[in-house]
Formats: structure tokens, sequence, C-alpha cells
């Protein structure tokens, strides 16, 4: 069903993404492909792609949503890691592993406790262990991290180095919504980033396209038994922009029987407020709060140049260096508040640019 709000498990539930969910596939059975990334804005279709791609994959894989997972202390990430492989594995062969670890002196059942909280140091002979076993069973183990950045202040991306470097039957996908943080993370132009020079396959998510937008609505009306015409067709997409999270709130509210208009107030309102939070933890402890929300509102007026918002921050009086600005434009662009193109800034998303104006 295309208009279920929650993310995607099914293929058939998928819209727009059958070349990236192949490319995903193919990658994952490819033994010469040891990473893949994951890109695109907020409510794209990331986790429904990743999710999917987990369910169709015919071998062992987890999927960890970071921000669901303790990535505030590496201990417990390593205790929940170990967890989610369980699951993925099975437990006789999780005992088998901990077994064949002959320099910890463990049972199976607080095999995660023993080695992982108070053994940091093991965590090599696991994944040696691990990618052992899939060697031998001619197959891989796929650790999917969706949101991965947010595993940055725990230095965890050495120890995927580590993985990438030493464990060729253990795959990563790595996804993220805050580009800029995921392109430091995975050692996109980071030399000294632990993942630099670490081969990676990409795959990006972008909005919809007009026309993609217009078949999404009939296909996914024609799934709830409705019709929609050529004029509410154009109006969702004057509003929403192709952001599919979106236009599936929209389809979602328009299942429940409301009237267009009344399901554009729903979008608008819950996605305002959504979008607003989400601003408001970014800007959370920043000391520049109301200069980076100044930044914000003269973008969505259309003042999209670096002269222009210099200018305009000037005229306001607003105290800002050149680079201080930079530093605003660099921070909204990591974290994928706006985007940048042809020398120009822009907010990406139609629900920000009204939580900025509001």
């Amino acid at each position: 069903m295309y208009f279920d709000i929650q993310p995607k498990t099914k293929k058939e539930d998928l819209f727009g993404v059958d070349f990236a969910l192949s490319t995903l596939l193919h990658h994952l059975s490819n033994p010469l492909t040891r990473m893949v990334v994951i890109k695109g804005l907020r409510r794209t279709g990331k986790t429904s792609l990743l999710n999917v791609a987990i369910q169709e994959y015919k071998s062992y894989a987890i999927k960890i949503d970071v921000r669901q997972s303790p990535y505030y202390d590496r201990q417990e990430f390593y205790l929940h890691l170990v967890q989610q492989i369980k699951k993925a594995v099975g437990e006789s062969l999780l005992e088998k592993i901990a077994k064949g670890i002959s320099s910890v002196k463990i049972s199976y059942k607080d095999f995660s406790t023993t080695l992982f909280l108070s053994k940091e140091e093991n965590i090599g002979f696991f994944f040696e262990k691990i990618n052992a076993e899939m060697e031998k069973k001619k197959t891989f183990l796929v650790i999917a991290l969706d949101e991965a950045q947010l595993l940055k202040h725990i230095e965890f991306d050495q120890i995927l180095a580590s993985i990438f470097d030493n464990y060729k039957h253990i795959k990563l996908i790595i996804t993220g919504s805050e580009i800029g943080l995921l392109d430091k993370f995975i050692g996109h132009q980071e030399y000294k980033a632990p993942l630099f020079g670490r081969a990676s396959m990409e795959i990006e998510l972008k909005p919809l396209k007009t026309e993609q937008t217009a078949l999404f609505l009939q296909q996914g009306f024609a799934q709830i038994n409705k019709k929609i015409s050529f004029e509410e067709i154009q109006e969702v997409i004057e509003h929403l922009d192709g952001i599919l999270g979106w236009t599936t709130l929209y389809g979602w509210a328009r299942a429940q029987g409301n009237s267009p208009e009344r399901s554009l107030e729903v979008v608008e309102q819950d996605g305002t407020e959504m979008v607003r939070r989400e601003l408001d933890l970014f800007l959370q402890g920043r000391k520049a709060k109301e200069k980076y929300r100044k930044v914000l509102r003269h973008l969505a007026r259309g003042n999209n140049s670096w002269t222009l918002l210099r200018h305009s921050l000037a005229k306001e009086k607003i105290a800002a260096t050149d680079s201080q600005l930079n530093l605003y434009l660099r921070e909204l662009l990591d974290y994928n508040f706006i985007e940048k193109a042809a020398e120009k800034y822009f907010i990406a998303d139609p629900l920000l640019i009204r939580a900025i104006k509001g």
C-alpha cells in the first residue's frame, strides 16, 4: 500500500525505486562490493528501500536504526550490535562462534555482556569468527546502519574501517539524511577520517519529479479505490514539491476520508511541526541560533546567493563576519536543511519554508 505512512517492508509497497533496489541487491551479492552508501533528503524513502533490500536479501543481514539504538555509548552499542547479529545468524551459530574465541572464557548465555562490556578488545575476535563462518557458507553478513553519521562521536567509524579492511565476508550499508555529515563519516575528502579511501558504491534517492508524483498519486488512489483529478494532483505537486514522505501523508489523509483541502491542511500542519522540531533540535545549544534562523528566512524569501545573504544580514544590522556566514551555511548544508547548486543556496523542503516563514 503506497499510502501506508510507516516505512515500507514489502517490495510491492515501494514506488519509483525499482532500479535502486535491484542495484542495491546486486551489490549485496557481488563479492567485489564491500560497502554501499545510500543518500537522500529526509523523507525520500531511504529507510523503506533499506528495509525491503534486507527482506529480499537471501542470506544473513541486520539493520540498525541508529536513532533508536544506544549510539551515545560505544560499549552499549557493541552489545546492541551483537544482539542484532544473534537474531540474524541464529543462536546455534553464535554459540559456536563464542566457543571458538579461546582467549575468552565465557558461557553462551552471558556472551554479549562478558565479551563486549568487559572485554571490548575482543571485538576483533568476534568479527573474525563471524567472517570465517560466512566464508565457510560462501555467503555474507550484511550490517546496515541507518543514520550512521550519529556514530561518529563514539568513533565507531574506526570499527567499520577495520571491518572493511579485514573481513571480506561482512558487507556494510551506510545511510543518512544529513548528507554533509554522512560524507565526512565515510571519508569523502576527509583524509583523516577512518573510512577515507575505502571504495563504496553510492545510491542517491531524490524527490519525485512531477510526472512521478502524478503517477504515484494515481496508483495510490487506485489502491484505495478512489479517483484523483488532474487539478488535485497539480495542487499536491505545487504544495509538496515531490517530497515522497509528505505526498504519502497526503494520500493517507485522503484515505481516511478527508477532503483534498483538509488533507493538505493535515500535511502542512503536521509536517511543519515535524520540521520545526528537527530545526529546533539542530539549533539546540548553538549560541548563534537566531542568526541561523535569519539566514534561513532570507533563503525562504529568495535571497539565495552568498552576496545577497551578506547584504541582507548587514541591512538588518545583524553582526556576522564572512567566516561566520560561511559556517552557518556549511552547517545547514551538512545537516541537509539547505542545498547548494550553481553557487546558490536553496531550502529543499517546502514545509521547512513554511515553518521558517511562520
